[in-house]
């Protein structure tokens, strides 16, 4: 099964809000991923996978496979 970004964060318990804070990026930058409407950098794919405990491959899947 895939996972996708959204999926992530509710998992983690948190608002778009909340992660942005987090993770020092917008809540927009967030919402905007989660919708496919862009798509973060390799550093910010690296900075999701440290904040969500994962490697940086589930990231990647879940932003182009899903």
């Amino acid at each position: 099964m895939a996972v996708d970004l959204k999926i992530l964060r509710i998992k983690k318990g948190l608002s778009q809000q909340e992660m942005s804070k987090q993770i020092g990026i917008s809540q927009a930058t967030i919402s905007s991923w989660e919708q496919g409407q862009s798509i973060p950098s390799g550093k910010n794919i690296k900075k999701l996978a440290s904040f969500f405990g994962v490697n940086a491959d589930v990231i990647f899947n879940a932003i182009f496979y899903n």
